[in-house]
């Protein structure tokens, strides 16, 4: 029962990053510390889950950050800092907020099909509205919420 009101609160709360950043291009520092207590929540109440997978999550954002900043970097012939020019701080926040949401592999997962929706998603709304970024918090949430949805309600396991 301890978990069904969890996901509900946090398809909220989900709901609450997707509106506000398509709407804003930001979201508010208090939305991402809600996903990850409610992550940390949901990770100890699921039995899949480790918190040796927060770490491993983690240091997956870290690698793909410093993939980033090189990748930039060579392309621009010196040291060129992505964060909010290219990727901003709530994007950041929220992949380390949805950590304890998922093991490794899922996590992995999730990073990339995350990725193309989001890719997806926005070729679509910038057919009726022209923007130049990417709510990208706004797009992963609302997948996640997708997600989440075809899990706990569905039954419908995505091995995510």
């Amino acid at each position: 029962m301890e978990l069904h009101i969890t996901i509900s609160i946090l398809a909220v709360t989900l709901l609450f990053v997707f509106f506000q950043d398509l709407k804003n291009r930001s979201i508010h520092i208090a939305l991402p510390i809600l996903i990850f207590a409610l992550g940390l929540v949901m990770n100890y109440l699921s039995l899949d889950l480790s918190f040796k997978d927060i770490l491993y999550n983690i240091l997956f954002i870290a690698m793909n950050i410093v993939g980033l900043i090189l990748y930039f970097s060579i392309k621009n012939k010196g040291y060129v800092n992505p964060i909010d020019k290219s990727l901003g701080m709530g994007d950041i926040a929220f992949f380390l907020a949805i950590v304890p949401l998922f093991n490794f592999r899922s996590f992995i997962l999730f990073f990339i099909f995350g990725l193309v929706f989001s890719l997806m998603a926005h070729g679509i709304y910038s057919l009726f509205e022209k923007n130049v970024t990417i709510p990208l918090a706004g797009y992963l949430s609302l997948f996640l919420m997708l997600v989440l949805g075809a899990k706990h309600i569905l039954k419908i396991d995505l091995a995510l």
